[in-house]
């Protein structure tokens, strides 16, 4: 069943749908080599992986199994990154939050924000009860975003998920609706 768009945001940042016209700053951001070694986005990064990333991503709404979003400047629409629910799964009622931030955009709470207006819609919204964030072990500035975002930490999965060059043990965070406490 397809997934209804929100209206995310706040005074620093808006999270709207990706759009042709971001295909070219996606490419540029995902040129940064920590973009590729703490995520699952591929390396090097060309134009036509943006392209199919901003189709995928519209594919995954209408399918309701992703909800992609750009993370952007609400003044300028300048983009700041990404961020978005995948594999989401109705059966178990879990989902997967990814994202990245763009290299100008770090530092500045762009990725808490985010993370934590795209949980709250999944697990308000979507009645998602439980979301997972996972993290390389060595990436300390995601687990840092894990926790002020108000996940909790499980512990190590090891040799758990392909992220950055190859298969790599992660720390495993998660939302559970008891933990929501912001109405």
């Amino acid at each position: 069943m397809p997934l209804a768009v929100p209206s995310l945001g706040d005074e620093v940042l808006l999270l709207r749908l990706p759009e042709a016209r971001d295909i070219d700053a996606i490419t540029d951001a995902c040129q940064d080599p920590d973009i590729p070694r703490f995520t699952r986005i591929p390396s090097p990064y060309l134009r036509s992986h943006a392209e199919l990333w901003v189709a995928h991503a519209a594919n995954g709404w209408e399918a309701g199994t992703e909800a992609a979003f750009v993370i952007v400047d609400p003044r300028n629409d300048t983009l700041l990154g990404s961020a978005g629910l995948m594999r989401v799964d109705d059966d178990r009622n879990v989902a997967e939050i990814g994202y990245w931030v763009a290299k100008e955009a770090r530092r500045r709470g762009t990725a808490t924000r985010a993370v934590r207006l795209v949980s709250r819609w999944g697990a308000h919204d979507l009645g998602i009860s439980r979301i997972e964030l996972m993290t390389r072990v060595d990436n300390h500035a995601s687990q840092g975003v894990a926790t002020a975002a108000g996940f909790t930490r499980e512990g190590v999965l090891r040799a758990f998920a392909t992220i950055g060059c190859g298969l790599t043990d992660v720390v495993m965070f998660s939302l559970v609706s008891a933990d929501l406490d912001d109405g």
